[in-house]
Parts: structure tokens; sequence; C-alpha cells
């Protein structure tokens, strides 16, 4: 091992030659004209030094000076006190006795000499030659071939009486590789790849048989059923008994094959291997000599680190007395041994960063898991491709070869490691926790399970458990639940940034530095470090900002009050368990989900769902009723974790199948108060039982899905793949000339690794982010907030935007607007009648019937002068002018009381004054039923009085065919279309009221049956004074509105044409289910709203239709009018659902517009549909619309509260402009995203052709300007270039999302073809100057690896001019906004530097010799060339040039030629984005490829 690294590290350093030269023309070897370059002169030279055997022989322009008395004359030809420490240069490093004669150094000549006709291959002759003619030691007339007349330095010279101190080159020491250091490094090496080795053998052996010890385990919990008869005892046996019976469930329902009781998933390699929705299990147990070794492998990536901090030290000399190759010897070695260490070091790391899930646990022994210490989870999570239809066969290609690879690599597997913990030392029940969720495992099965427990699924089963909980079983139930507190574990500053720099793009970046710190570009890698450090800061504050508000969001603990032992005792809301009773009070936060087993409670539910109305919750009935708080039904019912209580109340349960009384009004504050703080005996009079807690809860779910997101690609990611692969071979190209033109040794090598590092810029990634935090920190400055950033650049790309109706397109709640009475006609023998009167707009003028059926069927309650309920039955009852009456009621089986608002009796009128009623009964609104019921006791007559309110297609349906009018269908259709929202109602007398316990217990179906209709109910839905403008710019953005709505089809339709949705000319065709034939299936009947008349053929005229847009779109014009439709499809809830069933949806998904009495699970449906097809957004309050809204591409709910958890976006401006915002600031973000990216492409290209150039000249530019590029301008214009500000309307088209795309790479590879043609056109104006040839640089003498020697030069002049004039120039290309971002000047930031950079560089190319261009080494030179020049004298201090010439200053003509040019390729780049790549010249080519290869882009009709 020792002669292989040896050998590798020797050959490396052999490559000693470090020279270059071009590989097409000679330096200096002809003028412009084709003649032979005369040899130059060159001036400033020192002379050598001078060494005689007396200092009398010293010619006299250098003879020593005569010392004072108290000094005396030294070897080295100077006056010292005394000599002891000079040092003389005529011994060259040896000591008297090493030479044959002793021989003293002549004082140096102070003036510098010039050489005629300078030749570099026998400089040292020349300038020997020309020192002796200077100091009179040879004739004036004498010539070089004559020579010195002095000879050169020699250890034996005794006779001579002068000689040069050309002092031979001493031998550089070498190094031997078998030094100390080295063989503790190679002994290091040798023995951790021992011990790894033997650590693998061992490991191997003892896991032979680990396959057959994993588990699999569903993420779905086993139901612990739990017997109610004995839940009041402490009895915690049921649990034990249940899990060993329990069966776990997938998704679909069925049993999964992998996981049964007792059974393990033996021989399960990888999770890859399960389905969706399992894990994998593998158990493992410490052990010491692992765990020495795993710590041993981070000990080793640090010591990588710290050894070539070692190497860069010793270059400068920092390591071993302040000596540069103290350690390694010499230069050469030096440079072997970083290369060297630099690849195995970088090998090591990516290593380590590819195994870091893992690498712990492999220095464990795999065991059970159920006897592990620790147990690693393993889960498939796949990539949901967020947006299709992007893809072209190279990202084909690239992502079949991506997936084979994560295929084979398991690259999908997210791995967790979890630690076996016990409640105690004592205890022996295990359990993990994944995911904030708990897993136990079963005593009897070995098998790790989640768990849930379910307290029944009907009303009297739940109620069953209001007796509470025993201390025992609480506690088992807690051991199998967990606490009740989700923690959120937010690391340290430190620990996140550590985790932060964990990363490839880091690594990639730190290797990138130590290359340029080795090779002296220190201050650079300084300002890139820094940058580096700074952005990675900003990126960690960011996230731990977000992670701690995520912590307070779930982090919420407090006090309640708990049945336990039946008694109430104060207990942490951690402690709570399913099957729990809690007492609950005004003005807390609910901590779990649960149902009301008495009282009534008032809950603020808008930080979860977005409704920003208070929501009334009933208790449970003593009935069979069933109860899933999943389901619309019992929602009525169930309260939900994360919401706060504004008001509760007490009642008792005083017998069966009824809803408690409501006394929600008539306590003081003080009252109020008093009921919070009594005692544990007190009874209190409102409370629930708890269903579910932890991440089991509506918040837990929601919290988890922010913690643990599932992981989306964007079209960017989909071809960021690509971009990187072509930047790789691109930057590969560019290495390998590099290499090529810098002289094939290790030099070249590095300067190959700084084009790798300027091609693919580690800032590209970032730059794709940058447009999203701008676009984000916009729209919250308009109160659009979001919390998942990578959905601002898809609202950028929505085609298709959904809304909701009521509340969303139309003003908050409905407005009343009148009453249709229905009167009954007695016939005689034709039978009864029925027929509609005038509306009336006065409830009072209702007969009494009406009027109390309005005024009573309803769920209103009210909380201090408030009235809370559904905002429709709100409005009905404000209407009604009654009242609700407040304090006790007069029987316990009141559940309200009402009053009607009459004084006193009125002439005429069969009202009888006041009137008073109780509501006994009352079956709240279900969503399968579209109905609700109450049973009222009339006090004035003790009749019962039933009445049944719903939708008017339903009630139809219920009540007696007589009560019908002939014309129902007809007059509700009528009232649909003119907007209004109809309700219907009926009613039946049950008679005197001889026992109202009777009619409680009767079923919702005997109530509602046998009802005859009464009224039509009326409400108006006003749109929002700004939706039709905001639906109008939407639709000029290129973007299909569809309504989704709970309502009628016509009212739909109504809205739709109200806000220009639909056109006002466009025929609207009804799809609705007609079941009226018996026995016969349901049949799919399209009608014309107009007429009502059937639709046979829809598939003709929607093919029509479209032939006649395709047409429109082939001629010029406004989108909308080219797009907009003269056919439009309206569809209810069943027609959906039968088309679905059918599979006949997607034909006409698109041409769908308004989607008519949709539930909320059908919302989501309907949304996902579009999803497949284009990029969706949803809009609507965050109510019934929730599941739609997170189910969308992009949810915008618009809530007064900040509901961030509700979509990814919320908007306290309830106006639908937010969506237009949002889409406006999406695709500006997109736009600016693409930008960025485009513009370190672009700086890629342009640095990788610099470098290119420069290293064919063997040149490199100035080290001010590259800390000018790198530094200002790429860093400030990267950032300069997100700030464009955004459009102010919404553009007819999108931006592109395609890295790849043609429109993408003809701006890239636009700009970079211009770009090269000016820069190699620069270079050939240069070389045909007469002042240029033969002048041009000739590196044959010197050293390339001292790079910062390269720039005194022509040549780097004009590059970096050049080039920096292209750079700049790049951010003002891709500044231009087209439609998506303002004009190119109101990005002030861009245009301040811009101007301020383009000022700087011509005062660079155009000024005479200055301080700024001599810092830059640019058109300046030496003090005493320049004053030849006929400059004055600088004043400044100026480094001495590295030329013959003594200076770079071109003559002014030619610096006005180079500067116009530099303007005409930034004129050029600027024409071609703004008229070709986005303007007239790219749609005329695009309209061309359209008509002869066809378009596959989806247009959506408007």
């Amino acid at each position: 091992m020792v002669r292989c690294a040896a050998a590798l590290v020797a050959a490396l350093g052999s490559l000693t030659l470090t020279s270059a030269f071009p590989a097409f023309n000679t330096p200096n070897s002809v003028d412009v004209d084709g003649n032979t370059c005369p040899l130059l002169d060159r001036n400033g030279l020192l002379c050598p030094v001078l060494c005689v055997l007396d200092f009398n022989d010293c010619p006299d322009a250098i003879r020593p000076p005569t010392c004072a008395s108290n000094e005396q004359l030294c070897d080295d030809g100077t006056c010292q006190a005394s000599c002891d420490a000079v040092v003389n240069p005529c011994l060259c490093g040896l000591t008297s006795s090493d030479v044959a004669a002793v021989y003293k150094a002549c004082p140096a000549y102070k003036n510098t000499v010039t050489v005629l006709s300078y030749d570099p291959s026998i400089k040292e002759e020349q300038l020997a030659f020309v020192c002796a003619q200077e100091w009179g030691l040879v004739a004036s007339n004498a010539t070089l071939d004559d020579g010195s007349g002095v000879s050169s330095w020699s250890d034996q010279s005794t006779d001579l009486p002068m000689s040069w101190s050309d002092c031979p080159t001493p031998q550089e020491p070498e190094l031997t590789f078998t030094e100390d250091f080295c063989i503790a490094f190679y002994a290091i090496i040798g023995a951790e790849l021992v011990m790894y080795l033997l650590w693998h053998m061992y490991k191997t052996v003892r896991e032979r048989h680990a396959a057959s010890l994993r588990q699999v385990c569903s993420q779905l919990p086993s139901s612990l059923s739990v017997d109610s008869k004995n839940a009041d005892i402490g009895n915690g046996s049921e649990i034990q008994a249940d899990i060993e019976k329990s069966t776990v469930l997938m998704a679909d329902g069925k049993p999964s094959s992998f996981v049964s009781s007792g059974s393990s998933g033996a021989n399960v390699a990888s999770a890859a291997e399960l389905p969706d929705g399992m894990l994998l299990l593998r158990g493992y147990d410490n052990n010491y000599v692992g765990m020495a070794l795993y710590y041993l492998s981070l000990l080793s990536t640090a010591g990588w680190i710290v050894l070539l901090a070692i190497i860069v030290s010793d270059y400068y000399g920092k390591v071993k007395g302040g000596v540069a190759y103290g350690l390694l010897a010499n230069s050469n070695t030096s440079m072997a041994v970083f290369i060297f260490v630099w690849h195995l070091g970088a090998v090591w790391m990516v290593a380590m960063l590819a195994c870091m899930s893992r690498l712990r646990n492999y220095f464990r022994i795999e065991c059970s898991p159920a006897q592990a210490h620790v147990v690693q989870v393993e889960e498939r999570q796949e990539e949901m491709v967020m947006m299709e239809g992007t893809q072209n066969r190279l990202t084909l290609l690239v992502n079949r070869i991506r997936e084979s690879l994560v295929k084979k690599f398991d690259l999908n597997i997210v791995i967790e490691s979890c630690a076996a913990q016990r409640l105690s030392p004592d205890d022996e029940r295990v359990f993990i926790e994944y995911h904030c969720t708990r897993y136990v495992l079963s005593s009897a099965s070995g098998q790790f399970q989640c768990h849930t427990f379910g307290l029944g699924n009907t009303h009297r089963a739940m109620l069953a458990h209001r007796g509470g909980l025993t201390t025992q079983q609480a506690s088992d139930r807690g051991f199998y639940i967990g606490e009740n507190f989700i923690r959120v574990a937010v690391p340290s500053f430190p620990v996140a940034l550590l985790k932060e720099f964990l990363s490839y793009i880091y690594l990639y970046q730190m290797m990138c530095m130590w290359v340029w710190f080795y090779f002296n570009y220190y201050k650079m890698a300084l300002v890139q470090f820094s940058v580096i450090i700074a952005s990675a800061f900003v990126k960690v504050a960011i996230r731990l900002h977000s992670e701690y508000k995520v912590k307070s969001l779930a982090e919420h603990n407090s006090e309640c009050r708990v049945k336990r032992d039946g008694k109430w005792s104060v207990l942490s809301t951690a402690d709570l368990v399913p099957g729990d009773v809690v007492a609950v009070d005004a003005g807390m936060e609910i901590m779990c989900d649960g149902c009301v087993l008495q009282g009534e409670v008032v809950v603020d539910e808008s930080s979860l769902t977005g409704e920003a109305m208070p929501v009334r919750k009933l208790p449970l009935k003593m009935d069979d009723m069933a109860y899933d708080a999943q389901q619309g039904a019992s929602k009525t019912y169930s309260v939900i974790a994360g919401t706060r209580v504004l008001q509760c109340t007490g009642s008792i349960i005083a017998s069966p199948s009824h809803s408690m009384p409501s006394l929600l009004s008539g306590k003081s504050l003080a009252e109020k108060q008093a009921i919070a703080s009594a005692s544990s005996d007190d009874e209190p009079e409102t409370q629930i039982l708890v269903t579910q807690t932890r991440t089991a809860t509506d918040k837990g779910k929601l919290i988890k899905r922010i913690l643990f997101p599932v992981r989306y690609s964007f079209v960017f990611d989909e071809q960021l793949r690509v971009a990187v692969l072509f930047l790789l071979a691109y930057a590969g190209l560019g290495f390998a000339l590099s290499i090529w033109l810098m002289g094939h040794d290790m030099t070249s090598w590095l300067y190959g690794v700084f084009v790798l590092a300027q091609t693919c810029q580690p800032l590209i990634p970032a730059s794709l982010t940058i447009g999203q935090s701008v676009a984000a920190h916009r729209l919250r400055r308009q109160n659009i907030f979001c919390i998942d950033l990578p959905r601002t650049i898809m609202a950028g790309k929505v085609q298709v935007f959904c809304f909701d109706k009521t509340g969303t397109l139309t003003k908050e709640g409905l407005e009343y607007f009148a009453v249709q009475e229905i009167q009954q006609t007695n016939n005689g023998n034709n039978g009864a009648s029925a027929g509609f009167v005038a509306e009336e707009t006065d409830m009072s003028r209702l007969p009494n019937v009406a009027q109390v059926g309005l005024a009573a069927c309803h769920a209103v309650t009210v909380m201090g002068d408030q009235l809370i309920g559904n905002p429709v039955d709100v409005e009905q009852f404000r209407a009604t002018d009654w009242e609700i009456m407040q304090g006790e009621r007069d029987s316990e089986l009141y559940l309200d009381t009402l009053i009607s608002p009459f004084l006193e009796s009125i002439d005429g009128s069969d009202k009888l004054g006041r009137r008073t009623v109780h509501v006994i009964k009352r079956f709240e609104f279900v969503h399968a039923r579209q109905s609700m019921s109450v049973a009222v006791l009339d006090q004035a007559t003790g009749h019962v009085h039933v009445y049944v309110k719903g939708s008017f297609e339903r009630l139809k349906q219920m009540a007696n065919s007589a009560s019908v009018p002939s014309n129902y269908d007809s007059m509700t259709a009528r009232w649909a279309r003119e907007g209004c929202y109809v309700l219907a109602l009926a009613h039946k007398n049950l008679g005197p009221a001889d026992d109202l316990a009777a009619v409680t217990r009767m079923s919702r179906e005997q109530i509602e049956s046998g009802c005859d209709l009464v009224s039509l109910l009326l409400f108006r839905n006003k749109l929002k004074e700004d939706t039709a403008s905001a639906i109008m710019e939407l639709k000029g953005g290129d973007t299909r509105t569809v309504m989704i709505t709970g309502d009628t089809a016509l009212t739909g339709v109504y809205i739709a044409r109200q806000c220009g949705m639909v056109s006002p000319s466009a025929r609207v065709i009804l799809g609705d289910v007609d079941g009226n034939s018996a026995g016969a299936e349901p049949l799919l009947v399209w009608r014309d709203t107009a007429d009502d008349s059937v639709v046979d053929d829809i598939d003709r005229l929607l093919h029509s239709e479209r032939q006649d847009i395709d047409d429109a779109e082939k001629r010029l014009g406004n989108v909308v009018s080219k797009r907009t439709p003269s056919i439009e499809l309206a569809v209810t809830a069943a027609a959906f659902d039968h088309l679905v069933a059918t599979n006949a949806i997607r034909r006409y998904l698109l041409d769908i517009r308004i989607f008519a009495r949709m539930t909320p699970q059908g919302k989501v449906e309907c949304v996902q549909l579009h999803m497949e097809r284009a990029v969706t957004a949803m809009c609507g309050d965050g109510g019934n619309d929730c599941g739609a809204l997170r189910a969308a591409h992009v949810g915008l709910a618009l809530s007064d509260s900040e509901a961030s958890i509700v979509s990814p976006f919320s908007s306290s401006n309830r106006s639908i402009h937010s969506c237009v915002t949002l889409l406006r600031e999406g695709r500006s973000g997109l736009a600016t995203s693409i930008a960025g990216y485009k513009f370190l492409i672009n700086y890629g290209t342009t640095m990788s052709m610099l470098e290119i150039v420069q290293f064919y000249f063997s040149v490199i530019v100035p080290q001010a300007v590259w800390i000018m590029i790198d530094s200002f301008i790429t860093v400030g214009l990267c950032i300069a270039v997100t700030q464009a500000q955004t459009a102010r309307k919404l553009a007819p088209s999108r931006p592109t999302a395609r890295l790849i795309g043609a429109h993408t790479l003809a701006s890239i590879w636009g700009q970079t073809a211009i770009n090269y043609a000016f820069l190699y056109g620069m270079m050939g104006l240069l070389f045909r100057q007469s002042w240029f040839r033969c002048h041009e640089f000739d590196s044959r003498d010197i050293d390339t690896s001292l790079w910062w020697l390269l720039g005194d030069n022509y040549e780097a002049e004009v590059i970096s001019l050049v080039c920096m004039f292209q750079f700049v120039n790049a951010a003002a290309v891709y500044n231009f906004g087209y439609r998506y971002r303002r004009a190119w000047i109101t990005n002030y930031i861009l245009a301040v530097l811009y101007a301020g950079f383009i000022s700087a560089i011509s005062v660079l190319v155009l000024a005479n010799p200055n301080r700024f261009s001599c810092m830059f080494r640019i058109n300046c030179g030496n003090p005493d060339t320049l004053v030849d020049l006929g400059y004055s004298k600088p004043s400044w201090g100026i480094s001495s040039y590295n030329n013959p010439a003594g200076h770079n200053v071109m003559p002014h003509k030619f610096r006005w030629t180079l500067w116009g040019l530099c303007i005409v390729n930034i004129v050029l780049c600027l024409a071609w984005e703004k008229f070709v790549v986005l303007g007239p010249v790219g749609r005329v080519v695009k309209k061309l490829w359209v008509e002869r290869k066809g378009d596959s882009k989806l247009r959506v009709k408007l």
C-alpha cells in the first residue's frame, strides 16, 4: 500500500513542466505585414551581484563606501557595526571552508539598465554584458559575442579577480514518501481499511439470518374497540385482548397480505418491495466496537479536511518554520499530494453523504425489532410529478435512467432510526415513535403496530362512555396512543447550520474553495466563502423561523377538567386519551377531537377550516343514529382540535332520543367564571367525549403533513437534471481544453477545476428559488400568505381556476328576498290541487303556518347579541323578526322557545297577538339528505307541527304529490335563473300533544314523511363588486374559470353570466340524470337552460364549436375573443357521478363550466380530474371546500384569519382579485427564476469562454478583475435580476417553465454565440494592430503556476474588458419582463447597478492611466514607463509590470474602437432577446413551427 500510494503521488509529481504556449501561433514571430519581429529593448532590469577577491577590484560605479569609525566593511559590501550575522551572497549558501577562495560582494548597483534587443533565451548573458559595459569592465564598442569579461561563479575559483554571483540552482529537496508523517498517514489509512473490512466480515456473519427477522408494519392504525358496558370499570385487559385479534387493513379496506397478527415480514430485502403505506422495520443492537468505528469514520471525515488545510497552509509556509513547502519539500510534490488528497477526500465525503442515513446502523448488529435498542424504519416515498406534458425525449430518457438508478440503489427510501423506548426501566412494554405516531410492540405477536380506539359508531354507543375512564384505563390507553402532544424537534442554530452544510451542493462548493485557497486565489475564495456562509445562515434562519411557527402551532398544552375514577380532576391536555370525558368552558382551546355529550358549544374553527363564522355544535342524541366524525351528518356533533370555544352551555339528559335543551344565554361573566372554577365535585354543564388525540386528530394530520410533506417534482426539477448533464458535458470539454492548452501538467488540472467550478455554477439551484422567495414576500405584503414556497411558481402556470360560489364569487352569506306561498285548493270531486301565489317580501303578512315554520325551522342560537348558525338560517330567522327566548325553559323538553314580534292584535288578522312556540325535536341539516326538520309545539293551540326545510328538489320527492304545484319545476327554475337561492318548506300537523316524549322518540323518517309543501323561500346571492372584473382579467390572462358549487345549476348559470364566466350570448346546456322511468337505468339528459328543450347530439355541437375555436386560433386577435365558447356545459352532481361512473367525464371535462350540487368530496374529485389535464387552482372560503383547496396544485383560501394550514395560500383580503394577484406574482416569480437561471448559465458559458481564450494565450486576467466579476458583478446582479417589478395585468400567456425548452435555449445560446463572436473578433482585431504585434505576451520563460503574474499584457486586458461588458449586459438582457414583469427601468436596483458597472468599465477602457484603472492593472504601467509615454508620474504605488514593455496602455483610437464594438455587442444581445426571443421574430418562427409540426400545447376554452 505504501508503495502504491507513493508511486501514484510520485507519478503526479513527475509532471514538472509548468509552461504553456499557444498551439497555433508563435508570439512575437511576425508583424502585421508578415515581417519577422525585431527583438525589443527591455528596460528597468537590475544587475547581478559582482564578486571580487578584494574590494579594491570593484568598479568605481559599485565601489564599497568608506565606513564610519564604529563600523566595519562586511563581505556583502555594506558597513555594519558587526559582521557576525551578515550573509555573504558570493558564498551561494556555502561556508568559507567549502570554497577554494572567499569572494566578497561589491555593493548592489542602484540604477537599472536597458538591454537592447532583449532575447529571453539568452537573457542572463545579455544582462551580464550590459552591466559590465555600464561599469566599464568592457569597451563601449564591444559586442555580446566578446562576453562580459567576468566569469561565472565556481566554488573552486582561486585566481580569478572577479565573478558573477550566478549561484547554481540548488537542488530542490525531495520527498521520499518514507518520512515519518507519510508512514503515519499510510498506517492510519491502512489500519482503518483493515478495521472496516474486519467489521464488515464480522457483521456479515452475525447478520446472515437478519432478513428473516425484519418486520413489515402498516401506517394505518389497527382499531381497538372498547366495550362500552365495561367502560366505567378499571379493566385494561380488553386492550390486550383486542390487540390479539386486530387486523391491519390497507387503504382499500382489505387485510394486508404483508401484515397479519403474529407474522413478520420475512425476507423483505427493502421497503421498495412494499406497497404504499407500509413500513419496513429493522432492529439493531448496539456494539461497542461498531460505535468506536462509527466515531472513527466521523473523525476521519474531519481528518481529510484537516489534511487539506495542512497542505494549503504548507503552500503558504505556515506549517514549518515559515518556509513555503517546508513539509512537502517542493512545489511539484506539494501539488501532487494536494491533488491526490483532494480526490481521496472528495470520494470519502461523497460516500459519507450517500450513506449518512444508514451509517450509524451499519456499525450496529441487526437483530429482531422486538429485541432491538434501535429500530430503523424504512418507507418508500415516491416523488409526485406536479405537472405533466412538459417531457420531451431527452427528459424522458434521463428520467428512465434516473428511475433505474433509484430502483437499483433504493434512492426513494426514506430512513429514520427510532429508539426503542419504555415508560420506565421496570416496564417490559416497548414502543417506538415514528413521525409523531406511536408504534407498540405486541407481546403476543412480536409485531409493532400503531393503534386507535374505536368508541362506537352510533350516538347511543358514544353516550355510553359519559362515565369517563379510570386512572388505570387512561394509563393503558395512553401507552398505546402516546401523550396528546405533538413534539416538534427544532434543532439549535449550530446544529441546523451543520445539517444545512451536509449536502452535495455544499460539498461541491467546499472542494472548489480548497482549490482556490491552494492556488493563491484566496481573496476570491474568501469572498465566495463569505457569500456561501451568509446564504446558508439566511436559509437556516428562515427555515428555523418556519419550524418554530409549526412548533408553536403543534406544541400547545393547557389544563382542563377531566372525569377520572368518577371524579373531576384538573389534568394537562397532554394526558387526554380516547374515552376521556372533558368539561368545556368558554374561552378554552380544544386540544382533541371529540363529540359533544351534553350542552351546546359555539366554536371558532377559522384557524383550521377558514370558516369565519362561529359554528354551533350540538350534543349527541340517545338513539342509534350512525356517528362518523368525518361525515357531514356527524360534524354537527363533533368538535376538532385547534378550535376555540366561544360559548358553551349545560343541559341534562332527561329522556332518550332528543337533543339537549339550549341555555346559551342568561349567564353573566361572573357566573361563567364561577362555572370554570367550580370544584371537582360539581358536574360541568358542557362535556365532550375525547374520540381522537395526537396525530389522529384533524389538526394532528395537518401538522404531520407539514412536518413530513410528500416530495413532489415540478418541471424545474424534471428538466434541471438534463440541464446539469449538459453543463457537465460542456464543463468537461472546457476541463479537457484547459489541460491541453495549459501544458498537460498539474497546474493545468487546477486551471481545469476553475473552468469546471465556474461553468457548473453552485448558485444555479438557488437561482430557481430566489424568484419564489421574492414572490412570497410580495404576496405577503398584499395579505396573501404562503406556507409552501414552490407553489408560488406553480401559480405562474395555472391554466384552470376553479371557484366556489357562495362567499367566494358572491358576497358573504345570502340576502333574504321573498317567500312564495303554495296554496292548497280543494276542487271537490277533482281532488285537491296546489298553486303558487305571488311572492311576498314581508313575512308578517304570511299565514301562521308558514310564519311559524320559517321562525322555527333552523338551528340558530344566540351568543350575546349575535345570532350564531348557518348563514342561511341566520338570514332566514332575522327576516322573521321573531326572538329566541333567553333564560330557563318551562320544560326540559324544549330545545328552543320562540316569540313572535306581534305585541298586539291587528284588526282583520288571524294573528292573536304575541305567540309563543317551543321546539321539541330537531334533526340537523345533512348534506346527503339535503334537508332538516323540527317538531314545534304551539303553546296557544297545544298542537305539534312538523316543518321540513331543504332543497326544492329534495322536498319535491319527500312531500305529498298533491301538494306540489304542476308548475313547480318551471317556477323553481325561473327563480334559479334569476340567481335566487331557492329552498322549500313543508309542513304537517301532528295534532294535540298528549305525549311530547312520544314525539321526541319518533325517527327522522317518521317525522319528515307525509308533509305538504307550504312555500318557497328565496334568497339573493349578490356578486362581490369586483368579481366580474377579476374574472375578466383571469380570462384575459388565458386562464379558464370554472364554478364548483353546492347550489343549484340554474343559480350557478345565473351567477356565471353575471360575473362574465359565461358569455351573455352563450348557450348553456345542463346535464342531469333522468331517473323517472321505473326500473330503468339512470339516463344522462342534456337540456338547454333557456327553454328546457332536450339536446340530442351534444357531441356534434361540441365538435363543431371546437372547430370554430381552432379556426379562430389561427387568426390574430384578442385571446378572449378567440377562445370564448358559444356553448357552455353545466352538470349536476348526479350527472357528474354518472359521467365518472361511465368513464366519460374526461371527454367533457374542459367543456363543463358549472358543476352544481357538489358535495365536499365531489369538489375534491372534480379538482383532481382537472389536475390530470392542466395546472389547476382552487379558490374558496375554506369551509366545505378545504379538501379541494388542499388537493389542487394551487389552493387559495379567502379567510379573515391567516389560515395557513387550510391550503398553500390564504388571503385575508376576501376579494377575487386575490386570485389575480396570486397569478401575477406567480408568473413574475416564475419568469424571475428562469431569468436568474439563464443569467447564471450565461455566466458559466461566458466564463468558460474567457478562461479557454486566456489559457490559449497563457495569460490570466488580473486578480482584481476576477474579484470584480465573481464578487460584485455576478452576486450583485444575480440578486438585482430578482427585483424586477410584477406586471400590473395578466398577460394572455404564461411564462415558460422549461429549462431546456426552445425558448430558453434560444435565449441562452443566442447570447453565448454573440458573445463568442465578439470576443474572438476583438482578439482578431487586436492581432491586426501594428503596435501590438511583436509586443505579444510570451510565457515561455514564465511559470504558469504563478497565475497572478500573467495579467500584465494586452491580451488579458482585452479579454477582461470585453467579458466584463458581457457579464454585466447579461443581467440587462434577462431583465426584460416581456409580459410578466414591468418595464426594464422599473427594476431600479438593477438599473443603478447596470449603469454603474457599465460606466466603471467604460472608464477602464477609455480613460488615461489613473488610480482606478491601475488597481485593475488595465491601461496602466510602471511609473517611469508612463512618464516616457507622456503621462504624468503616478502619485500612487504600482507594482512592477511583468512584461518587457512595462505597461499595457492601449492607443486612444483603439480604446474607442474597442469600446464602440463592446457597445455594439451589448445592443445586439439586447436586440436578440427583445426582438428575436421575446419579440415578433420569435412569434413568427413559433407560428411557422406550429403550422408545420403542430402544437401539442393544451389550449383551454376561456
